[in-house]
């Protein structure tokens, strides 16, 4: 599969890029009656237009009723060679039913300020900075526990990425607050995400000494055999002696579970 499925929860960063395509596959009537703001029918005109473009990196949103003959559409624009074709998960229908049961809850006034004053728009937790952080990264990043907590009640998504494929769990553990990275972990962000040169949160917990960090990545099952582009593991990468003894007494255990 050349394109990836989004949920509706992800749609508002992804509709923050100002390049983006959406296309609605619905009938003519449905589109009259409610769509994306931005979308457009799928044409053939509007296909031509595509196969002819040389902007294969620019983001493209196909939606359907249900999210189930759109995933054909987007495997047609992923065959022109566009990179970043994404499916809206359950379609209209499931549009329709995540705006009615979106929580009505607005950012506390601490919020607001904090977001001000970094530099993003007040009334956008999605919003990007330079790089593409989000306010979550950031709050990570300066070990802003209480507006993690918030961010996250308010739907911010932890496994967004920035440029350099980092998340807010690995700006947590670039803080080094354990509470924070188990807080983010409970909100579902990836224990394994690996940023562009392959390295893990655990890899990288481990190469700094951050060993609380680490013990809360590991407990979460994050997975020591991943390697960077350079071929090195949390192990290898340990950079104290707590660390290194902490993952030596580990790693066979997993590798023993891992052979049962």
């Amino acid at each position: 599969m050349n394109y990836r499925d989004i949920e509706c929860s992800e749609l508002a960063a992804l509709r923050d890029e100002a390049d983006l395509l959406i296309f609605d596959t619905r009938d003519p009537d449905s589109y009259a009656r409610g769509r994306l703001d931005g979308a457009q029918p799928v044409t053939d005109a509007a296909l031509r237009k595509l196969m002819k473009s040389s902007q294969r990196e620019r983001p493209v949103l196909v939606y359907c009723y249900r999210g189930n003959s759109s995933r054909d559409i987007c495997q047609f624009i992923a065959g022109f060679g566009y990179s970043r074709v994404y499916n809206l998960a359950g379609g209209w229908q499931a549009w329709e039913a995540f705006k009615q049961a979106a929580p009505t809850r607005k950012p506390s006034p601490s919020l607001v300020a904090w977001l001000s004053h970094c530099g993003f728009p007040a009334d956008n937790i999605h919003a990007r900075a330079e790089n593409s952080m989000s306010p979550l990264m950031l709050a990570a990043l300066k070990g802003e526990r209480a507006l993690v907590e918030e961010l996250l009640a308010l739907g911010a998504d932890p496994n967004h990425v920035n440029d350099d494929e980092h998340h807010a769990l690995w700006f947590a553990c670039v803080h080094g607050d354990p509470e924070l990275v188990s807080l983010l972990i409970a909100h579902g962000a990836n224990v394994d995400n690996q940023n562009v040169n392959g390295a893990t949160c655990a890899i990288y917990t481990a190469s700094t000494g951050k060993l609380e960090a680490l013990k809360r990545l590991v407990q979460a099952g994050a997975d020591l055999a991943k390697e960077t582009s350079g071929g090195y593991t949390a192990l290898e990468s340990a950079s104290t002696l707590p660390v290194l003894k902490f993952l030596r007494g580990f790693a066979p255990e997993r590798r023993a579970l891992s052979a049962a």
